[in-house]
């Protein structure tokens, strides 16, 4: 049961010292800290049960509160009584979690998709000649990005970090020779270029894109007027 412990430290770096009631919260979290680690005999699935929480020794603090047993602190029964299943988050799957952020991205992306159809309805035959360039290139954007599995996770990251993220890296398909990986190399590229002047050697893709998502966290991009996906 390392995650207690984890916890616990992680409540003692962070409490407000000078919140009577955040120490005792604190007092009342090492209690039960020591009880689980010197006393409780656990069964498999109460530890099972604990370990699905983010911070199970909040859980399991809630549960003492809550205990009405005299001898004895079931926790599986007491984790019904609290219903911490709807109370407190639990631990999230790495797989899942990537999944969450595929489909926030997609939903971006059909978005930004379905501006750009109703701005293309509106134009006329000849139009619409004059613009099958930007039209193809916006196309090989959007049927990359929708591919499952075409990012990686960093890519899905840095592109989250925009509220249109089809305009936003439609700017690097046509000088990318309409090839993905080097549009989405140049993508953040430009990104980190657009924060500040970048020195020391040259880094991978990877750390680029990494170091592109804490950049524009830190310091966003501002937003350029509204304009059309691929417009030049």
């Amino acid at each position: 049961m390392e995650r207690l412990d984890e916890n616990l430290r992680y409540h003692a770096e962070t409490v407000d010292h000078l919140d009577i009631g955040s120490i005792y919260y604190l007092q009342g979290l090492s209690e039960v800290h020591y009880y689980l680690k010197a006393e409780h005999e656990f069964t498999p699935a109460e530890v099972e049960a604990l370990l699905s929480f983010q911070d199970p020794l909040d859980v399991a603090r809630w549960c003492w509160e809550e205990n009405t047993h005299e001898h004895s602190f079931p926790i599986c029964n007491l984790l019904k009584e609290i219903q911490a299943e709807q109370k407190f988050p639990k631990v999230v799957n790495e797989a899942e979690e990537q999944n969450r952020k595929y489909l926030k991205l997609m939903s971006l992306v059909g978005k930004d998709y379905e501006i750009y159809q109703e701005k293309l309805e509106e134009c006329s035959n000849g139009e619409l000649i004059n613009r099958a360039e930007e039209i193809a290139t916006v196309m090989a954007a959007y049927r990359f990005l929708a591919e499952e599995g075409s990012l990686t996770a960093e890519e899905t990251d840095c592109l989250l970090c925009f509220n249109r993220p089809l305009v936003e890296i439609v700017k690097y398909w046509p000088t990318a020779g309409m090839n993905a990986d080097i549009a989405m190399e140049r993508f953040a590229h430009g990104i980190s270029s657009t924060q500040k002047e970048r020195t020391g050697p040259a880094r991978s893709l990877r750390e680029r894109l990494q170091h592109a998502v804490r950049e524009v966290r830190e310091c966003p991009v501002a937003e350029k007027p509204a304009h059309e996906t691929g417009t030049r």
